[in-house]
């Protein structure tokens, strides 16, 4: 009876379709090998040292298969990356993601806008912990501090750039949503308009596309506000990022937030990409 149950149940998994799978066709730890010595040469993570496996787990993931998924720019994964580390506090790693953006050619500017973009969504605190690992490694590189200005605005016309700018780039619900406000709650509104986007979508060096994959970057790796996420993955196809690039930008998120997190950002993705067809 035994043997013919264990012939029943291989029939069973012969009988299964072979899919075809998008990790085929290459070879994942030569690839994961090439792409790990651009970024950080024979350089090993300290948390490696001891746990060998889980270090060849991760860089074949991130450094092959991700690699090959993924169609974004070396820029706008490595920016996305500093940004999800930075939200998650993730120092250690952090370093070696600036370590590795320089060694791909992202400008240092290019990096310091970034976490200065992200400081509306996760607060100052992180923020400049994060920029203390940043501008070490910038030292450590001979890069002169503090890096240029890229402000805008001034404080006497921050609110009213900084409005025009969301109203030009998410509509006339903004003006709808100020109106419905109390007034004991318009400051908050009037925050937001000066500081998330006149002090700090209006600065230079980063384009609005880059600034809203950012955006949809943080606040998907926060994972508590589904409402803002969606406007942001619209605000990043608005931007003019293709159904594929903000694929890429959550692909990018996984090995850092998991796959709870990420099925979630896929799922409201989805949904703004089948309104979009309506």
């Amino acid at each position: 009876m035994r043997g013919i149950l264990i012939l029943s149940l291989s029939f069973i998994f012969l009988a299964l379709p072979a899919f075809a799978s998008t990790l085929d066709g290459y070879d994942r730890a030569k690839v994961a090998d090439e792409n790990y010595a651009k970024m950080h040469g024979n350089k090993i993570f300290d948390s490696a040292k001891d746990d060998p496996e889980l270090f060849a787990v991760m860089k074949k993931y991130i450094y092959g298969d991700l690699s090959k998924q993924i169609k974004l720019t070396d820029t706008e994964r490595q920016l996305i990356t500093i940004v999800v580390l930075t939200s998650n506090q993730n120092y250690k790693f952090l370093k070696r993601a600036v370590e590795g953006s320089l060694a791909l050619n992202v400008k240092p500017i290019e990096i310091r806008e970034a976490l200065y973009h992200v400081a509306p969504y996760i607060g100052f605190p992180k923020v400049f912990e994060a920029l203390d690992v940043a501008n070490e490694v910038f030292e450590d590189n001979g890069i002169k501090l503090p890096l240029e200005n890229q402000a805008t605005t001034t404080d006497a016309d921050r609110f009213e750039k900084g409005l025009e700018f969301q109203v030009n780039a998410y509509g006339e619900r903004i003006n709808k949503m100020r109106e419905a406000t109390p007034d004991y709650q318009k400051h908050l509104q009037d925050n937001l308009s000066a500081f998330c986007f006149g002090d700090t979508y209006t600065r230079g060096t980063l384009n609005y596309k880059m600034r809203e994959m950012l955006t949809m970057a943080v606040i998907g790796t926060l994972g508590t506000a589904e409402a803002q996420y969606k406007s942001h993955v619209i605000g990043t196809l608005d931007a003019g990022a293709t159904n594929e690039e903000v694929i890429g930008v959550i692909t990018t998120m996984n090995p850092y937030i998991g796959f709870p997190r990420t099925l979630n950002a896929l799922r409201i993705a989805n949904e703004v990409f089948n309104e979009r067809k309506k």
